[in-house]
């Protein structure tokens, strides 16, 4: 299915409802399980903090999602650039975090679960769709990634803080 001159709302939808398309669920499903279990774990233990191994872990997810749709996919044009930039991009962040060539700061928002997997999330939606990449889809994907990066901070406001004290026997 075509889409013509979608809104911003349109494809605010599609994103949400992408994990109902059966065709999408295999390539969804990790990658919304993975930024659930994440950003759960982070919310129970406050006192953690991404650390320089799960930054490097976190763009292995842009490189795999990106090798996944290029040989799983039949893909246009547009779709493998999209495919090749999560593999390039994962790579490079993947590669500044292994050398530690940028600040903790950096690497660590840049890496953090929310960033990787919404932006993978997004990447498998619209490459695995007919959304025609416009402004008009990108200003969604953007909110999408904004909203979803909102919603998991306020899931975790409401998770109980583990005792990290480890005083328990």
């Amino acid at each position: 299915m075509v889409f013509d001159a979608l809104t911003v709302q349109e494809v605010l939808k599609r994103f949400v409802m992408a994990p109902t398309n059966y065709e999408l669920l295999p390539s969804l499903l990790p990658i919304i399980g993975g930024a659930l279990v994440i950003e759960l774990y982070f919310g129970k233990h406050e006192s953690e903090s991404l650390g320089w191994n799960t930054s490097v872990g976190n763009a292995v997810i842009w490189v795999t999602t990106g090798i996944s749709l290029l040989i799983t996919s039949e893909l246009g044009q547009m779709e493998r650039y999209a495919s090749y930039f999560l593999v390039v991009v994962g790579s490079l962040v993947g590669y500044m975090n292994f050398y530690h060539k940028w600040s903790e700061s950096v690497a660590f928002i840049i890496s953090s679960a929310g960033i990787v997997y919404s932006l993978a999330y997004v990447t498998v939606v619209l490459v695995k769709t007919d959304i025609p990449v416009n402004n008009t889809v990108l200003k969604a994907s953007l909110i999408f990634i904004v909203a979803t990066n909102l919603g998991f901070k306020i899931l975790q406001m409401f998770e109980t803080p583990a005792n990290d004290g480890f005083g328990m026997r």
